[in-house]
């Protein structure tokens, strides 16, 4: 699994790219240590190019949901297959976020 994380248009925009398994969710983490340091900005996690999402990413999402909105922000799920939005949603996590075609 591969992220890229960016500032534009006044958004953090984190891009997630392969799977989301239970083996790349440490790595992440770590990578993902910007996401929890920005306090200005709303999160666009950017699911184009995300192929699975395991249970492990699952609770990543949420505590970038919980990060976001603890600082007033909102957290944005864009460009979803049927089936990551499918597992998002089968986990309860899909009513939290804002949705992005």
């Amino acid at each position: 699994m591969d992220i890229t994380i960016n500032k534009e248009n006044g958004r953090l925009t984190v891009a997630l790219i392969g799977d989301f398994d239970n083996a790349a969710s440490t790595k992440a983490q770590r990578n993902l240590s910007p996401v929890f340091e920005c306090d200005d900005s709303d999160i666009l996690i950017d699911c184009t190019q995300l192929e699975y999402i395991s249970s492990s990413g699952l609770r990543i999402l949420l505590s970038i949901f919980k990060h976001a909105h603890g600082k007033g922000h909102a957290a944005i799920l864009k460009g979803m297959t049927d089936e990551v939005e499918e597992a998002i949603d089968m986990s309860g996590l899909l009513d939290l976020f804002v949705v992005e075609k």
